[in-house]
């Protein structure tokens, strides 16, 4: 990371590294997308994720892929195995979790179009969650769960989409909930806005959440979550020999369940 990626981190809580992906690889993501859509469907309304908020609400929810984007057949797979460590990225993951991060849990799609409902803003820097937490100390930034979000699609401010509460990582006062259902102080609510190709780079302890969908285009978002190498949040799921026996070392490494001593680590 750069002196200014480290400063604006350390005070935002996310970054946006633009041209993370070539257009090459954004390409082949999309045409994987395209390939089984078919197979996303939109979140049920009973599962709706607006929180209730007459802010929130939309006329749909978002679109979600019903299918593992790891587990698909070949070549549709690779785009997504590529971004498991990526390289545009693994040195970003290893100054902010620390070297031996592994995938929490994902990928996941989120896709949005014109009219779908936002998500209540959640996380913060309190309550304290030891898996969701950031401190710095002894010179360096340690994250629990974090989060690096793929745009396949442009966003452009004034869409929605993912929004956060900048510095709200580093907060020790709970988030007001009239704030989180964006029905208070709406000014301390910064949608963020990325090309396509670009990562969002964010702490789970950020409070955040997504804006309704107001972009004529599509917005599609991959979604992986890492934590540090010792540390499990969403669970630590199992993968078939077979299928562990395609990937490379370094994407092996990633997908390790959660363990500190001699832990493989992602070579750069």
């Amino acid at each position: 990371m750069t002196e200014h990626e480290r400063y604006l981190f350390d005070l935002r809580g996310y970054l946006v590294v633009e041209n993370a992906l070539s257009p090459g690889e954004v390409q082949a993501a999309n045409a994987a997308l395209d390939q089984h859509w078919d197979q996303v469907r939109p979140r049920p309304r009973e599962q709706s994720l607006s929180g209730r908020s007459a802010a929130l609400q939309g006329e749909k929810g978002r679109l979600e892929a019903t299918f593992n984007l790891l587990h698909l057949p070949r070549p549709w797979c690779e785009p997504f195995r590529q971004m498991l460590a990526h390289g545009r990225i693994v040195p970003y993951l290893h100054e902010l979790i620390g070297t031996g991060f592994r995938l929490d849990h994902g990928p996941g799609l989120i896709a949005m179009e014109e009219g779908c409902e936002g998500h209540v803003l959640h996380g913060g820097g309190e309550p304290h969650d030891p898996s969701q937490s950031y401190v710095y100390k002894n010179g360096r930034m340690h994250n629990g769960l974090t989060v690096v979000s793929w745009q396949l699609t442009e966003v452009r401010l004034g869409d929605g989409g993912f929004c956060c509460i900048p510095g709200s990582h580093k907060a020790n006062v709970a988030c007001p909930q009239d704030i989180k259902l964006w029905e208070a102080h709406r000014d301390c609510v910064v949608q963020v806005a990325a090309p396509a190709g670009s990562a969002v780079l964010f702490t789970e302890a950020l409070t955040h959440g997504t804006l309704p969908w107001r972009g004529q285009a599509q917005r599609r978002s991959i979604l992986y979550k890492y934590s540090p190498g010792f540390l499990a949040w969403g669970g630590v799921p199992s993968h078939p020999q077979e299928f562990l026996d395609e990937l490379t070392p370094n994407q092996r490494a990633v997908l390790a369940p959660p363990f500190r001593p001699n832990r493989p680590v992602v070579e750069t």
